[in-house]
């Protein structure tokens, strides 16, 4: 009986690591055109689905019929985006636009809602979870490619950072799970440091803190810039170690999991979802 237990909490962690897999959702994609309009309801929660390459990550999904603008996040080979039609958006036909010069996506013309529907979009985003801010680049990418790049690495591992906009030597790593401050070497293109997880970091998301001799102000060193997620040690790490004196920083932070370097994240999105795809072809 008590290997069963142990074969059930193992199978619990690594569930809790990896994340459970959404069901599949149908939905028929909308293609990228301004010629486009797609039908949707309030409370509907659309995705946006673009290939890394054609638009740049960060840049923003906005309607005058969202509740809130979206960001595309890569999720490589892919750029994701997740918003929601508010409840009081009135019936018509909105434009999406992308990025900050406005270009024109697509279209979505809201349909009339009774008071019910209504009421039970009010209720649906109240209770819609925050969308995930983690973004998942090829893991032959260097890290960090934004303070958002989250890559996994095992308690004892190593994880090598990178920057081309530090002086070589003056830029001090800080993390909790880290067992010392490595410091950015290099030439006058790209530094690097290489940072040893400690064996016994808690499995979570973690921030990193630059301290650079070049810039004293208070607010720099406060600013998060990376994060990673520590998953559990698969073996041959010295847990003898004394325990950490911090638990893992941005502990509220949307959880999401990658696995190794590579694996695409699993994340479920409540309600209808609508994906909006922009094919090469398309154009």
């Amino acid at each position: 009986m008590s290997h069963l237990r142990a074969a059930a909490a193992a199978l619990l962690s690594l569930g809790c690591v990896l994340g459970t897999a959404a069901p599949a959702l149908a939905a028929d994609p909308l293609p990228y055109g301004p010629k486009n309009t797609r039908p949707v309801r309030p409370g509907d929660v659309l995705t946006v689905d673009l290939r890394a390459g054609e638009v740049a990550n960060g840049l923003t999904v906005r309607s005058k019929a969202f509740l809130s603008a979206g960001i595309l996040r890569m999720d490589a080979p892919r750029l994701t985006a997740t918003v929601a039609v508010k409840c009081d958006a009135q019936p018509g036909t909105y434009p999406v636009l992308l990025g900050d010069d406005g270009s024109l996506f697509t279209k979505v013309r809201v349909e009339k809602a009774d008071a019910a529907a209504l009421q039970k979009c009010r209720t649906k985003l109240k209770n819609l979870p925050p969308t995930s801010k983690e973004e998942h680049w090829d893991e032959g990418a260097p890290w960090p490619q934004t303070e958002w790049d989250v890559r996994a690495v095992p308690a004892g591992g190593r994880i090598t950072a990178s920057d081309s906009t530090a002086s070589d030597g003056a830029v001090t790593l800080n993390s909790p799970a880290f067992t010392g401050k490595p410091v950015l070497r290099g030439g006058k293109n790209v530094l690097t440091a290489t940072a040893t997880i400690a064996c016994d970091a808690k499995p979570g998301l973690y921030a990193v803190y630059r301290d650079d001799k070049n810039d004293p102000r208070p607010e720099a060193r406060r600013a998060v810039w990376a994060r990673y997620r520590v998953v559990s040690a698969t073996g041959g790490c010295d847990t003898g170690r004394k325990p950490l004196a911090r638990d893992s920083a941005d502990a509220g932070a949307p959880t999401a999991a990658w696995a190794g370097g590579g694996a695409v994240a699993l994340t479920a999105v409540a309600g209808a979802v609508v994906v909006l795809r922009r094919r090469v072809g398309a154009r």
